[in-house]
């Protein structure tokens, strides 16, 4: 890979990086982020690549670069929440479409907000494993306000009592695995339901980069570990992605500063306990056209609101 395709990759990998940090207040304005030199030797790069991807993002107003000082990021990221689309620009070209559309500004304003925070929306993630029901539902919560909770589809028992989650909730979501199983239990319940899948994408930049060594993943339900090297399969340095199960291995084997992710249920089961890697953030999974029907759920229940 030449180094400007890997000043590129550094780059996105970053952007995504610390737009993820700002979202879920893992970082903020004027956090210190990691030196040149610690990347360099974090992504196994060359200093002067990393420092390329750096001045590449001070650009975009993403991090300010303070000479002796390091890096930070900006007071006012400019791009923190739309990773590589300025969002002035996206709200701008919002704006000018509802005024085409013949809706003023002000009028503008009230329609999304009732669109989006008219009334309080439950969903219930119905999956086949614990780390996805639990991962979906924070992601739910984070991007999309919703109060979400995450369901084992094998605790959904006929004749037994429906978990509180899927009796109080608006919608209901299913993966593709569960998708049949949804579908019964919503038309019986006269909820809706929404089928969803993940991005095609979903090892992120970072990830890639970082598969150059052994990374973990620390899961809680063992099936999910059957996903894990499905999504890494094929890519280059699949082989060093280790798994291990939350209250079954042990997690004293990662390595110091080893890149680990760690899934939302294994987090929960784990409680206060420390890992001794670098833990990387939670990654956006739902794929585009996932985000555009749970959207629209949303919407359509707020909008039909009196």
């Amino acid at each position: 890979m030449g180094s400007g395709a890997l000043r590129e990759r550094i780059a996105d990998a970053l952007r995504q990086r610390i737009a993820g940090g700002l979202q879920r207040g893992g970082l903020r304005p004027d956090d210190r982020l990691p030196t040149t030199r610690e990347l360099a030797v974090d992504l196994d790069a060359d200093p002067r690549v990393v420092a390329a991807a750096y001045r590449m993002l001070a650009d975009e107003g993403l991090v300010e670069i303070r000479p002796r000082a390091g890096v930070f990021v900006a007071a006012l990221p400019g791009n923190s929440a739309l990773p590589g689309t300025p969002p002035t620009a996206w709200m701008a070209d919002v704006v000018a479409q509802g005024i085409a559309r013949g809706v003023a500004v002000p009028t503008l304003a009230a329609w999304f907000a009732r669109a989006t925070t008219g009334r309080p929306t439950a969903a219930a993630v119905v999956a086949a494993t614990l780390d996805q029901a639990m991962g979906l539902a924070r992601e739910l919560r984070d991007d999309f306000g919703l109060s979400a909770h995450g369901v084992l589809a094998e605790t959904i028992r006929p004749g037994e009592r429906l978990p509180r989650a899927v009796e109080r909730a608006n919608l209901l979501v299913a993966t593709e695995l569960t998708a049949p199983f949804a579908r019964r239990l919503a038309e019986r319940l006269g909820k809706r339901h929404v089928v969803i899948d993940v991005r095609p994408d979903l090892l992120s930049p970072e990830w890639r980069l970082l598969l150059t060594r052994v990374a973990y993943v620390v899961i809680a339900d063992p099936r999910f570990g059957a996903l894990v090297h499905a999504l890494v399969e094929g890519v280059e340095g699949a082989t060093n992605v280790r798994v291990l199960v939350a209250g079954r291995d042990s997690l004293s084997s990662i390595p110091p500063e080893a890149p680990t992710y760690v899934t939302e249920a294994a987090r929960d089961r784990l409680g206060r306990t420390s890992l001794p890697g670098r833990v990387l953030p939670p990654a956006r999974t739902l794929g585009a056209e996932s985000t555009l029907l749970i959207t629209r759920a949303l919407v359509e229940r707020n909008l039909a609101a009196k």
